[in-house]
């Protein structure tokens, strides 16, 4: 079973996430943002099962609703979640940088 970190950027991006999603629709900010977080949780059993992400592939992602997880597989036992971003955003852009 592998620990879930959050890295500074990926709670950054889901404080904004839960702040933009709540300002629109209470009830669809805690729909997407519980589906964000199993998803997350998911990668503590098999982390390497999503593909690496082809324009950085230092990261693996998945996504749900519109959003991608963008993490690494550190040491043994370690996910390192580092980006949450919508997938209308100029993904190639952010993750290159990182």
């Amino acid at each position: 079973m592998y620990d879930i970190k959050y890295m500074h950027c990926a709670r950054s991006n889901l404080f904004e996430i839960e702040k933009n999603l709540d300002a629109k629709d209470t009830r669809l900010a805690d729909k997407i943002l519980q589906a964000i977080n199993e998803r997350i949780q998911s990668l503590q059993e098999m982390p390497m099962r999503y593909p690496k992400y082809p324009h950085n592939p230092r990261y693996r992602w998945t996504g749900t609703h519109n959003y991608m997880i963008f993490y690494k597989v550190v040491e043994s036992s370690v996910v390192e979640i580092h980006r949450i971003l919508h997938s209308a955003r100029d993904i190639e852009s952010l993750m290159s940088g990182m």
